[in-house]
C-alpha cells in the first residue's frame, strides 16, 4: 500500500479443502489465539464462501513480524538457538493450559450450523467472553474431507468422546477403501521384492482389527489427562516459524490451516523443527557438544556436522524446557508407549495404497504391549493373529523398512520431496530434472534387465498421479 502498511492475501489451492471449512477455521484459530496474546497474524477480513466480488475464498491477515527461521538456521547463535526453544515451549505451555471441551476445530459460531457446535470450553471453565464467540466445530483436517472423502456421510465431529474420534479416523478410511481402493502393485523398489496385486480388502480387515483394539488404547476416564483436548500447530517447520532477528525468540507462528484439537496424547510430541536427529536418541539430558573440525576435513563432512550439532541442541533444549515449563507436555512425552499408540493410530488414518505391512506390524506391537495398557487388567487382546499370519512377517517388515529407506534417500536427493510428492515451487524445475537422472540411472544399473526395467517402468515412484481421490 501507499503508506508501507503490509497485508497477506491468502487464498486456498483447489485442492486443499475442505471448503469453507478450511478458511473458517483458520481465521477463527487465528483471532483466536490472537486474543490470547499468541504470536500469531492478526486477521483482518475473511470470506469462507466464494459468494463474494474477487469469487474466491480469502483471508486478509497482517504480515508476520520478524524474519523467516528458514533463513536464519544457519547463522544462528547457540543464545539464539536457546531463546528459540525457551519461548516456542512457553507459547506451547499455554495450548497445553487451555480447557477446550471438545475434539474438532476453532470457528466463529456464526460459520457453523447450531448442531454442529460444541462448547469451546469444559463445563467446569470460567467464560472468558471466548465461548460467546467461537466454539468447537467439525474437523478441519483435510483427510477427513480429501477427494471422495467429501461426498461419503462420515463422522467428522465435534467429539467429546476421544474413543469415537479414534474410530472415527479408521472409518473413513474404511468407507474410502470399499467405495474407491481399488486392487493395485507396489510401487518400485518394493514391486519387486513384495510382488503381486494386493486387495483392499485385506487393509479393511486390518482396520477392523484396529476398531476393536480402539476401547483399549486409552483410559476410559475422560477426566484423564491423556485424553484431554489440546491444540497444536499441525505443521512446525522452519518456513512457519518467525524470530526476532536479534534474540532468537519466536516472533509469529504462521500457517494454521488444517489445525485441530486432539486428545492430548495424540498432540504430544516434538515438533518437526524440535525432532532429535538420531533413530534412537539418548534418554539422558546430556548437553550435544560442537564438532571439531580440521583443515583437511571436507566441506561437506563439516556442513553435515554442523547440521547434526544444531539439530540435537534444539532437541536438548526442547527436552530441558518441556521440563521447567511444560510438565503437563512431558508427562506424556515419558508414557511407555505413547509412540506406538501414536503410530497404529497414524496408520489407521492412511488411505489404501496397497501397503498392509505397515498397518499390521503397528498392531503386532500393540498386541505386544497389551498388559501395559490402560484397564486391561484380566483381559485378554481382542485381536488375533493365526501362526500363518506372523510366520516370517518380522523379516519381512524389516526388508520393507530397507526399501523404505532406499525412497527416503531418493526423496533427499530429489531436494525433499514429500510422501504425497510435493516439492516447492522453486526447487520444482531442478526436482524434475533430478527425477529424469535418477530413473535414467536406475535403468542403466539394470544392465539390461527387462524384468527389472518393466517393475521400475510400472511402478515409477515419482510418475504423474491424480491429484484427488
Amino acid at each position: 500500500m501507499e503508506d508501507g502498511f503490509q497485508v497477506i492475501a491468502k487464498t486456498p489451492y483447489s485442492i486443499a479443502g475442505p471448503k469453507h471449512y478450511a478458511t473458517a477455521s483458520e481465521a477463527a484459530t487465528l483471532q483466536y489465539l490472537h486474543s490470547r496474546n499468541i504470536p500469531v497474524p492478526m486477521v483482518y477480513g475473511y470470506s469462507s464462501s466464494n459468494n463474494n466480488p474477487v469469487g474466491i475464498e480469502y483471508t486478509l491477515m497482517e504480515k508476520a513480524s520478524g524474519v523467516n527461521l528458514a533463513t536464519m538456521w544457519l547463522s544462528m547463535s547457540k543464545k539464539q538457538r536457546h531463546k528459540l526453544a525457551s519461548s516456542f515451549v512457553e507459547i506451547e505451555r499455554q495450548f497445553f493450559d487451555i480447557p477446550f471441551g471438545s475434539i474438532g476445530s476453532i470457528y466463529y459460531k456464526r460459520d457453523i450450523p447450531t448442531e454442529l457446535q460444541a462448547s469451546l470450553y469444559d463445563t467446569n471453565t470460567d467464560n472468558d467472553g471466548h465461548s460467546e464467540i467461537f466454539c468447537i466445530g467439525p474437523t478441519a483436517d483435510y483427510m477427513f474431507w480429501h477427494g471422495a472423502r467429501a461426498t461419503f456421510d462420515l463422522d467428522r465431529g465435534p467429539w467429546n468422546d476421544p474413543k469415537r474420534y479414534l474410530a472415527s479416523i479408521a472409518e473413513k478410511e474404511i468407507e474410502w477403501a470399499r467405495r474407491i481402493g481399488k486392487p493395485v502393485e507396489l510401487d518400485f523398489p518394493h514391486n519387486g521384492v513384495f510382488p503381486g496385486v494386493k486387495y483392499p480388502e485385506a487393509y479393511i480387515d486390518l482396520l477392523d482389527k484396529y476398531l476393536t483394539l480402539v476401547p483399549y488404547l486409552i483410559p476410559k476416564d475422560m477426566s484423564s489427562p491423556f485424553n484431554r483436548p489440546t491444540l497444536r500447530h499441525p505443521d512446525l517447520n522452519p518456513n512457519n516459524i518467525f524470530i526476532s532477528p536479534e534474540t532468537g525468540t519466536i516472533s509469529c507462528i504462521i500457517d494454521w490451516q488444517h489445525s485441530k484439537i486432539e486428545p492430548r496424547f495424540l498432540a504430544a510430541g516434538y515438533p518437526r523443527v524440535f525432532e532429535s536427529p538420531d533413530p534412537e536418541p539418548s534418554s539422558e539430558l546430556i548437553e550435544p557438544t560442537p564438532p571439531t573440525h580440521h583443515e583437511a576435513t571436507p566441506a561437506e563432512e563439516k556442513a553435515a556436522a554442523d547440521e547434526l550439532y544444531r539439530r540435537r541442541l534444539l532437541f536438548y533444549y526442547y527436552r530441558i524446557f518441556n521440563g521447567h515449563l511444560n510438565k503437563p507436555h512431558l508427562e506424556t512425552l515419558r508414557d511407555p508407549i505413547l509412540f506406538p499408540r501414536q503410530h497404529l493410530i497414524d496408520r489407521a488414518g492412511r488411505q489404501w495404497n496397497g501397503n498392509t505391512m505397515t498397518l499390521k506390524g503397528a498392531l503386532l506391537r500393540i498386541i505386544e504391549y497389551w498388559p501395559h495398557l490402560p484397564e486391561t487388567a484380566g483381559v485378554s487382546c481382542p485381536v488375533e493373529f493365526s501362526d500363518s499370519e506372523t510366520s516370517g512377517f518380522h523379516e519381512q517388515e524389516e526388508l520393507w523398512f530397507s526399501l523404505n529407506k532406499v525412497v527416503e534417500h531418493w526423496r533427499d536427493q530429489l531436494g525433499g520431496v514429500n510422501e504425497d510428492g510435493w516439492i516447492s515451487s522453486e526447487k520444482y524445475d531442478d526436482c524434475v530434472r533430478k527425477v529424469a537422472e535418477l530413473k535414467a540411472s536406475l535403468i542403466a544399473t539394470a544392465e539390461g534387465d527387462q524384468e527389472d526395467i518393466s517393475l521400475l517402468e510400472k511402478g515409477w515412484l515419482f510418475r504423474d498421479r491424480e491429484e484427488c481421490q
